[in-house]
């Protein structure tokens, strides 16, 4: 037909949501300063592959928010990150 023009991605397969570009778009979810600073600081780690993502902690978020949820509890906490969403999401009189 004619010449068509190859598009490239930015994005190397598997790594989508490991991309910076990602994150500075209004579509993905918002992080506060601190969970953003932990998500940062565990990124050079050797598992970081484990550490929970921006867009898992706001399923969790949206979860916690809607059961109302008071009490929870943590088991197996690898850097911080969801411990420190959950403390975030639930109300002031929380557990």
């Amino acid at each position: 037909m004619g010449d068509s023009v190859e598009k490239t991605s930015t994005f190397s397969k598997g790594n989508l949501l490991k991309n910076e570009e990602l994150y500075q778009t209004s579509v993905h979810p918002r992080e506060s300063q601190p969970l953003k600073l932990i998500r940062k600081a565990t990124a050079a780690h050797p598992r970081a592959i484990i550490a929970t993502t921006p867009d898992a902690g706001q399923a969790i978020e949206m979860v916690l928010k809607l059961i109302n949820a008071k009490k929870t509890i943590e088991i197996g906490v690898f850097i911080g990150y969801s411990l420190l969403l959950t403390d975030l999401s639930i109300p002031d009189d929380g557990n």
